[in-house]
Order: C-alpha cells, then structure tokens, then sequence
C-alpha cells in the first residue's frame, strides 16, 4: 500500500514539473526583460512571431515607456497593432496606432528597405480606413501632405545640405578671388560666373539648412489616433465646416496640453482632445 501511494506521488510529481520549469522560466525571462530592453524587444519579437499580437504590444509599449526611440521598434508596434486587427480583437484606435508606429518607422529610418516596408504597410492600413470610411459615406481622403517646401527639405538630411552649402562657400571663394586677382580676361568672366552661381546656390541652401533645423528643433507631428475626429474651435465647440479626421491621418502638432492639443490638418487648424492623437518621437 505505501509503495502504491508512493508511486502515485512520484507520478504527481513528475507531471507538475513540467509546469514549474515553465513557471521558473517565464520568471527568469520576466525578470531579464525588466532590467534588459534587449531581452524586452527580443521577447516582443517572439510574441509577433507567435501571433501573439496583444502581447508584443504590451511590450513594445514597455520599450516606449522606457524612452527607446528606434525605427525597428516601431516599426514591430505597427505589425502588432495590425495584426490585433487581423485577428478579429481590434481595440478602439488599433488601426490609428498601427499607422502611427509605421508613420514613425519612416521617420526614424535611414535604411531605405526598411522604410519601403514601412510605407507598404502604411498605405495597407490607411487603404482599410479607406474602406471603412466609404461604408460609412465619410469622405476617404487620409493624407493632406506636406508643402512643397518642406518636400524639398525632406528630400536630404539635414547633414547633407549643409555640407553642400559648405561647398558652395568655397565655390563663391573661389570665383570672388579668380575675379579680384586674375589679369586674363577669360579668368575674370570664369571667377564672375563662378561666384554669381555659387552665391545664388548658397543662398539657397542656406534657406534650406535653415528650413531643416527649425523643422528638427520646433516642428512636432502627431497622428490621429481616434476614428473620425472632428477638430475644435477655441471654444472646444466642433468645427462643423471641416471634415473630420480619419483615423491615421499625420497632423502638425503646434501645442499640446494634458486635455487638448492644437494641430494643424492641411489647410485647417483646430483643436483635438489630447487622447485623439499620438505625438511622433524625433
């Protein structure tokens, strides 16, 4: 009889290991991704890969919370919201926040894969808004764009520009110095041609460089995270004239307090509740 009773417990305990290594396990993991973002990220990587959607985001919120500002970050927070979708367990704001985290990965991004992936998905996501919206017969127009000039600031980094008004500071050195010292007619014509294009081009630049700077220190977008937003007058009294929002569209972002934040959308300005949009990290 003891013998039996000792099997039975031998046998109860061989079948609770299993489940108190994967207890300790989860434990160790739990506790390296606490002081580790390596392990967080890692660990949010494998919930994606596990179609483990509502997990790989809360984790990647963690990293988020922890000040990591990287494009692969949030790039993954955009799957992971996406695929939340997918899975038929959307939460209010699913598809806004998807495209914020690819509007972001954009950004962020100097490695150009990277940000044709970003772009596809984007476009997928703001093409199911499209959808949305037209079954409901609200206008699908999602993104008011940005300006030419900003266009053409974006089109560099900022770097880049400026070592190409340094070359053309040399450029007009160059041409103002050929004309000033030059005793052959030719050289003269050369150094005058030289410095009015070099000057011009330097001109240029330098609006440009300027441009890119204020954009980096003053300029803050934000996408909207809120189906069909309207925006607010002064007042907070609905802008009945304007459109609203779609969920996902990228609006300039001039001031933000903890009730109300005041963006620009297009040609429009207004304000939103601040829980209406998500601020885009730099």
């Amino acid at each position: 009889m003891k013998r039996t009773w000792a099997m039975v417990a031998a046998a109860a305990a061989l079948t609770l290991l299993p489940v108190h290594a994967s207890a300790d396990a989860d434990a160790k993991e739990e506790a390296a991704e606490d002081t580790d973002p390596k392990a967080l990220f890692q660990g949010a990587t494998d919930a994606l890969a596990g179609d483990r959607p509502a997990l790989a985001i809360a984790k990647l919120e963690a990293l988020g919370d922890r000040g990591v500002v990287d494009p692969v970050v949030s790039y993954d927070r955009g799957l992971a919201y996406a695929g939340r979708v997918r899975a038929g367990a959307e939460q209010p704001g699913d598809l806004g926040r998807a495209a914020h985290g690819f509007e972001e990965a954009r950004e962020l991004s100097h490695d150009s894969a990277l940000v044709t992936d970003a772009t596809t998905a984007l476009a997928a996501v703001r093409a199911e808004v499209a959808k949305r919206r037209s079954r409901a017969g609200d206008a699908i127009e999602l993104d008011s764009g940005v300006s030419l000039g900003r266009s053409i600031v974006k089109l560099l980094p900022e770097n880049v520009w400026a070592i190409l008004a340094a070359f053309c500071s040399l450029a007009l050195t160059v041409g103002i110095v050929l004309r000033a010292r030059a005793h052959v007619h030719r050289l003269k014509v050369a150094g005058t041609t030289t410095s009015a294009v070099a000057g011009g081009l330097l001109f240029t630049l330098a609006l440009v460089v300027q441009s890119a700077r204020d954009i980096r220190l003053h300029v803050r977008e934000a996408v909207v995270i809120a189906p069909a937003t309207r925006l607010l007058d002064d007042k907070h009294v609905a802008l009945l004239s304007v459109a609203a929002l779609p969920e996902g569209a990228r609006v300039q972002l001039l001031e933000e307090s903890s009730d109300f934040a005041h963006v620009i959308a297009g040609h429009a300005s207004g304000w939103l509740p601040s829980g209406a949009v998500l601020p885009m990290a730099k």
